[in-house]
Formats: structure tokens, C-alpha cells, sequence
């Protein structure tokens, strides 16, 4: 296997084989779901049409296989030998609906592959550029092993009449859960045989040595890759003059630069969310089943009396394996509590979490996994009055630790004796996480105090599912996570102000209702309540665009007009500049000309003939002055004659009655019939209504963002990062207690380049020039960030808290958590 091209043809008959399987009783799964759907379901026509559907594809079952393979090979012979790419096709055609989902629907796999393979991805890309240079293949090539790859070659199968509406979930849910479990297996198989035969990965934490990732100590680039999305100032340096604004953070001054620094390690927007990052491999677990410790059910293997390791990450190097997610969560928070995090003091809390190096003595009892399910299923219906206060910041405890003292007291009601009972490490690590999680996503949020009433309610359900399948913390699959995406999203900036703000919130209060009342241990439970509420999230997705659209609207009409007055008092200032005039006709250029060119512009446009008529109208009058002054009688006359119907048109614009402008031309006239009139040179008067409409339209608590950048302190180089961004680019709005709020650009302004920010909601929060957005990211009150959904957010928060070296105080939890 030392031969290139024998390793080569190796890699490729393992690929195709293993993902070939993918699709081995694929359609007859598919028509099985069909059938019992058709039985639950009340739709025949529907489902008569998807079962017809199904079954067609599944007499082309051979075929389809076939088709998928040689998509597959075709990847491996572009990476070896690329074929010349097609000339391109610059028509544009329109996709159709179902081509559209079924395309949307690949990408949204590939993205969730893409989070859960991160770290054996890297190594194999890394292996296969070594393999390359050995076969003399030249450039970068895209790796043919990719999840893109073996998504796309899926997608391609289907035409668009090919999968019914009712047919393409089911069809790509079972894709979906079919593919992580071959690629898993297949990406540690491909790694071992590149690796058997020399092709090594030259990572900074193995043992061959190359170059560093970015890390803080043992674990942190394992965290940083996890908590997805930042770029620090080290990141920020990599990335030099290829910045991308979608993916990545503009650095800051502040104190969130430093946290940030250290868990950022990616600037592409791939590198967002906790799923298989965290410098470990991914995790492969089906959801639900009991256990009694470790992420996605691996086993953890630190127990009471075992023997202990130095570190779960030392542990897994002894194993010659890369630190799994979980490996990494454990280390953190080990170090975390190191740091004086510990949310159970040993003279304030007897449950505190029992040392692993310590056999237990015989009156204190460790409570089992099962036995703490058990206290909270007691908790579940109880009142969460006390989860609501600390997600406020009411308590001036941590939320962790008063998930313990409820605990403490659902232990007594079982009549074991609570001062006598201590958490295993598994369970203390539930609790925290599931504490930090909660209050993250409560400060990263604008949330009402009935909004963080619904999250006090599931801090014990999600307890229960952190305790048996703690994959939620890095599957972006789980239904749980789901449901806390789509309820924040409901919660996020929602006052209950309208009639359909407090429908979404009556809707976001049912789901939770469903939660608390049903979830025993089935997870399906969290779906269900997900998607009952992402049906009304759409209506708000909807009423939110239409909010954007009007706000965005009002802003360009109100910087069009700003532009048509500024136009029209440069005209003035110019014709009134230096000239010697009467008293009527400088005040008819000064304010009924004014407005008239005012209203052309806007009407017509610039540069329009009937904006050049108005200009012309001007330029008339002052001559017809000077002419008067010079005694010029019968020129005078001729021009004003020719003059009656464009001042005509010009007083009608201006609102002015027929009377009110017979009386300012009979001024007019009378003024120019005397060629000693007095004259001088007037100054144009000042327009009040000039004023900047816009000038404190920022609503990022208490800071105002007003016109102009005279007096701003903004990096240019920074501005022009900022004016580089788009529609739909996400920020994180930071007042000034620290507290981060989720807003993005929905306009960008074609006249003066400005941004509209709006919450979630599609609420304005601000209107901001580049350079004064520019000012507010160098103060540390602007991040610039792709849009994670809430529960990734939360997750990027959770890492930076326990990466942070914050001073070892009880208490500091909730402060390093803003």
C-alpha cells in the first residue's frame, strides 16, 4: 500500500463500496414509512400519489445505484486527473419548486456533515494533499471524500417530478440518518490506511510534530473549534486581506476580544457551531437510550475507585485516538471548576461533585444516574419560579446552582438523605452545561419575563435528556435542540404587543406545555412541539419581511429626499452667490425655486428634462434681473411673458393658489420695473427641515448614531471591511452591561451605502453608516458574525466561558456567561 497509485485505486473501492451501501433497501425503508403514513394519515389522495411515486423509484433502484456510484468515481478521477470544466452556460433559467427543496435540502445535510466531520475531515484533506504531491497531482483539489460529495451525488438522482412534497422529507430523513453512520466508519478507514502507509496528519496536537493549531493549553483549540464562528486577533492575522464578513468577527478592543481570541480558529462560515468541532472527532450516537455517562453514548470511563487518567484528553492520546467531544467537554470543565467555577462549595452545599481519585466512604452515598432521573421526573411539573429568576438575573445565584438546591430537595422527598448524597462527575457535568446552556441563550436574547418563564420550565426536561443523551450538545440534528431554536426564535425581541406577537407566544407557551406535561424519555416529543411552533414562526418570518420592506422603503425616501435638497441648496447657493439682486427675485430663488427643483428631482430624477427645466427656470430669472438692472424694459417684458407658464408650473408645485401667485408675480414685476430698485447680495436662508431625519435613529441602548464622520474614531481599513457586507449579514449588538443581542442587515441604501439593522423580529434596531459601524466594532458594541441559530450561539457562549480566565470567585459564572 506504500505504492501512490495501488493507495489511490484502495481509497476509492472502500469509498464507493461504503457509500454505495447507503442505498442497499434504501426505497424499500421508504415505501414501508409511505404505507404506515398513508394509514395515520387522512390525505388518500396524497398519500396515493407518494406511495405511486415511491414505488417507481423503487423499480429504478438498480439504476439509481448505479448512477450514485459513478458520481462517486467521477469525484476520485477529478482529483486525479481533472477533466476540463464545460463552458458556462451564462442563460439564466428558473428552478423549479421542487428542484429548489430538493436542492435546499442537500445543502442543509452537507452543512450539518460538514459541523460533525470537522475534525476527521481535516486530517483526511491534509493526508490526501500528501497523497497528491506523491502522485504528482499539482493545485489544491476539492477532496473527493467530502460530504458535499456524497450529498450532491444524491441530489442529482432526482428530477423534479420525481419526489413528491409529501415524499421528500421522508426520502431525505432517511438519508439523512443513514449517511453520518458510512462516513464515520469510512473517514476513520481512510484515515488509517493513509496513515499505515505514510501519509500522516501533522497536526499540533499529535506526535509528528508541524504546525500549531490554535489553542490555550492542552484542550484549547479542541474548544475553540467547537464554539464555531469567531475569528480572534490570531485568526484575524491568518486571514490578512481575504477578511469574509460572513463567517467570521471583526476583532475588537473590549473584554470580550480576549475570550475570543482563544476560541476562534476558523473564518469560513462552515466553522460555526459546536457539532464535531471541539478539535475532537465527532461523535456517532443514536438519540435517546439510558447510559450512565458520556456524550452520544460513549462511554466515559472515569468512575468512582477506577483508575484515573491525567486528563481525558492525555487519555485519549494513550489511546491513540483523537480526543473525542466529549473528551474535550470533560477537560474544560474540569479546568473550569479548577478556576474556582465550582457552583457546590463544600462549606455551603454537601452535594458537591465527589473526587474521582477518592474511594467513597461508606456513609455518603453517590447518587446514580438513574436515581437523579427519578428526582427529576418529581421536578419536571414542579414550580420553575426559581429557574425563571436566575435566567433574569434576579437570584444572585447561578442557574446550575440552583438546579442543585432543587435537586437537594427532590432527593429529601425520596427520603434519602440529601446532606449525605453527592453528584458523580457525569451528573455534575449535566448540570452545568445545561445551566450554562440556559443562561446563555437567556442573556444572548432579548427575552420578556413570560419568555424566560417558558425556558425556567425546560431546564428540567433538558436536564433529563442531557443525563441520558448528551449528544444535544453536539448534534445539530437532536429534536431538543431543535425546539429550543424555534422557541427562542419566537421569544427573541417578542413584547406581545400585537395580537400575532402574543399568538406566537401563546403558541411558544402550548409547545412547552406539550414538553413538560409528556416527556418522560421519548425525544420525539421535542419534535413534535418544534414543529407545531415553526408553522407560526413562518407567518412571523413573513410579517417580519413585510416590517423590513416598509421600514427600509421609509429610509430611501427619506435619504432621497435629504439628497434632492441638498441638490437643490447647492443651486440656490450657486445663483445667489456674489450676483447683486432684488429683494422679490432672490427670495423666489431662495424658497419657491428651491422646493421646485426639490420636487423635480424627486418626481423625475436628476439629469430628467423636467429637472432641466427647472434649473432653467432659475438661471431665467436671475437674468431678467440683471437685464431690469441694466434698464432693459422691453427684454424684461419679453422674458417675463415667456417665463408665465413655468412659474406657473413652479407655484403650483409649491402649493401655492392662483391669487397667492398673482400677488408673488406682481412683486416680482414691480421690483424689476424700476431699474433702481435696490439690490444686493443675498445669503440663502437656512432649511430647518435639512435636519437629518435620521440623526439618533440608533437604539443600541442609550448610543446614538448620528449623520456625518467628522468627529467618529473609526479604523479605515475596518470601514472598508464594513462596507463590504450584505443583505442578511448577521451582528451581534453588544449594550452597555455586556449583554448581546442577535440583529442583522436587511437594506443596504443605494444612495449612501447605510445599513438598516433589524432584531430577529424584523424590528429596526439601527441605521448606521459604514463608518460609524466601523466605530462601534472598534468600541467593542458591534460584532460581526454569520447568524448561528440560537442553541449554536448559546453553545459558542458556553465555550468561551469556560475557556475565559476569568479570577476564581464564586459567583463569576453569570458575569464570564455576558
Amino acid at each position: 500500500m506504500r505504492d501512490p497509485v495501488r493507495l489511490f485505486d484502495a481509497l476509492r473501492r472502500e469509498t464507493v463500496t461504503a457509500l454505495g451501501g447507503v442505498l442497499s433497501g434504501f426505497w424499500g425503508t421508504i415505501e414501508e414509512q409511505v404505507r404506515l403514513e398513508a394509514l395515520a394519515g387522512h390525505d388518500y389522495s396524497g398519500a396515493q400519489d407518494d406511495r405511486m411515486a415511491v414505488m417507481a423509484l423503487g423499480h429504478r433502484a438498480l439504476d439509481l445505484a448505479t448512477r450514485y456510484r459513478e458520481s462517486l468515481e467521477r469525484g476520485f478521477d477529478a482529483w486525479r486527473k481533472p477533466v476540463a470544466p464545460p463552458t458556462a452556460d451564462k442563460s439564466l433559467s428558473l428552478m423549479s419548486e421542487g428542484e429548489l427543496e430538493i436542492h435546499l435540502a442537500g445543502q442543509h445535510t452537507t452543512e450539518l456533515l460538514d459541523h460533525q466531520f470537522l475534525h476527521p475531515l481535516e486530517q483526511l484533506e491534509e493526508r490526501l494533499q500528501a497523497l497528491a504531491r506523491a502522485l504528482g497531482v499539482e493545485g489544491s483539489r476539492p477532496n473527493p471524500v467530502r460530504p458535499e460529495a456524497a450529498v450532491a451525488a444524491f441530489v442529482e438522482l432526482f428530477g423534479a417530478e420525481d419526489l413528491t412534497r409529501g415524499l421528500r422529507p421522508l426520502v431525505f430523513n432517511q438519508f439523512d440518518k443513514r449517511l453520518p453512520e458510512v462516513l464515520g466508519d469510512l473517514y476513520e478507514k481512510l484515515n488509517g490506511m493513509l496513515e499505515d502507509a505514510g501519509f500522516g496528519f501533522q497536526s499540533g496536537s499529535g506526535a509528528r510534530g508541524g504546525r500549531p493549531r490554535g489553542s490555550a493549553g492542552a484542550s484549547g483549540g479542541s474548544g475553540g473549534g467547537g464554539s464555531g464562528g469567531a475569528v480572534g486577533s490570531a485568526g484575524q492575522a491568518e486571514a490578512g486581506d481575504a477578511w469574509i464578513p460572513d463567517g467570521g468577527v471583526v476583532e475588537h478592543s473590549g473584554a470580550g476580544a480576549g475570550a475570543g481570541a482563544g476560541v476562534g480558529a476558523r473564518a469560513d462560515a462552515g466553522a460555526s457551531g459546536t457539532g464535531g468541532g471541539a478539535g475532537g472527532g465527532p461523535v456517532h450516537a443514536p438519540g435517546g437510550g439510558a447510559r450512565t455517562g458520556g456524550i452520544g453514548g460513549v462511554p466515559m470511563g472515569y468512575g468512582i475507585g477506577a483508575p484515573i487518567a491525567s486528563s481525558p484528553i492525555e487519555a485519549a492520546a494513550a489511546e491513540g485516538r483523537p480526543p473525542r467531544y466529549r473528551d474535550v467537554v470533560r477537560e474544560q470543565l474540569a479546568q473550569w471548576r479548577a478556576a474556582g467555577h465550582d457552583a457546590a462549595p463544600v462549606a455551603d452545599d454537601a452535594m458537591e461533585p465527589l473526587r474521582e481519585d477518592l474511594v467513597p466512604p461508606s456513609d455518603v452515598h453517590v447518587l446514580r444516574t438513574e436515581d437523579l432521573l427519578n428526582v427529576a421526573q418529581i421536578l419536571q411539573g414542579d414550580d420553575s419560579a426559581p429557574y425563571a429568576r436566575a435566567l433574569a438575573g434576579a437570584d444572585a445565584r447561578e442557574l446550575g446552582r440552583v438546579i442543585r438546591e432543587a435537586i437537594r430537595g427532590g432527593v429529601r422527598q425520596l427520603g434519602l438523605d440529601a446532606d449525605a448524597t453527592h453528584f458523580s462527575t457525569d451528573e455534575e457535568d449535566a448540570i452545568d452545561l445545561v445551566g450554562m446552556l440556559f443562561s446563555s441563550i437567556s442573556d444572548a436574547n432579548d427575552l420578556e419575563d413570560r419568555a424566560r418563564d417558558f425556558f425556567g420550565r425546560l431546564v428540567v426536561p433538558y436536564l433529563k435528556v442531557a443525563l441520558t443523551d448528551d449528544s444535544m450538545f453536539n448534534r445539530r440534528s437532536h429534536p431538543a435542540r431543535r425546539l429550543l431554536d424555534v422557541l427562542t426564535e419566537a421569544c427573541d425581541g417578542n413584547a406581545g404587543e400585537t395580537p400575532h406577537d402574543r399568538e406566537t407566544l401563546d403558541r411558544a407557551e402550548r409547545a412547552v406545555d406539550r414538553v413538560v406535561e409528556e416527556y418522560d424519555d421519548d425525544q420525539a416529543i421535542f419534535e413534535l412541539a418544534a414543529a407545531e411552533l415553526r408553522d407560526q414562526l413562518e407567518q412571523q418570518r413573513r410579517r417580519s419581511e413585510l416590517a423590513e420592506k416598509r421600514a427600509a422603503e421609509a429610509i430611501h425616501g427619506r435619504e432621497r429626499l435629504q439628497q434632492a435638497r441638498a441638490h437643490a441648496a447647492e443651486l440656490v447657493a450657486s445663483r445667489l452667490s456674489e450676483r447683486m439682486l432684488t429683494a422679490p427675485v432672490a427670495q423666489f430663488l431662495d424658497r419657491h425655486w428651491r422646493h421646485h427643483l426639490t420636487q423635480a428631482w424627486l418626481r423625475d430624477g436628476a439629469g430628467s428634462g423636467r429637472h432641466h427645466e427647472a434649473i432653467a427656470l432659475g438661471d431665467a430669472m436671475v437674468q431678467v434681473d440683471v437685464d431690469a438692472a441694466h434698464a432693459r424694459g422691453r427684454v424684461v417684458a419679453e422674458q417675463l411673458l415667456a417665463l408665465q407658464v413655468p412659474l406657473g408650473e413652479c407655484y403650483s408645485s409649491c402649493g401655492m393658489d392662483a391669487t397667492a401667485a398673482r400677488d408673488a408675480m406682481a412683486r416680482i414685476i414691480s421690483a424689476l420695473g424700476l431699474p433702481d430698485a435696490p439690490r444686493r447680495v443675498h445669503r440663502p436662508e437656512s432649511d430647518h427641515d435639512e435636519v437629518d431625519a435620521m440623526a439618533g435613529e440608533g437604539a443600541l441602548a442609550g448610543l446614538q448614531i448620528a449623520g456625518g464622520t467628522d468627529t467618529l474614531d473609526f479604523d479605515p481599513e475596518v470601514a472598508a471591511r464594513m462596507r463590504r457586507l450584505r443583505v442578511g449579514q448577521g451582528l451581534r449588538l453588544v449594550d452597555g452591561d455586556g449583554h448581546e443581542t442577535t440583529a442583522r442587515i436587511a437594506w443596504v441604501s443605494p444612495l449612501t451605502g447605510r445599513f438598516l439593522v433589524v432584531n430577529r423580529r424584523g424590528m429596526r434596531r439601527m441605521v448606521a453608516s459604514p463608518e460609524e459601524l466601523a466605530a462601534l466594532v472598534a468600541a467593542g458594541r458591534v460584532v460581526v458574525r454569520s447568524t448561528d441559530a440560537p442553541f449554536d450561539e448559546a453553545m459558542r457562549q458556553v465555550w468561551q466561558q469556560l475557556n475565559a480566565q476569568a479570577s476564581p470567585k464564586p459567583g463569576a459564572g453569570r458575569a464570564a456567561n455576558g
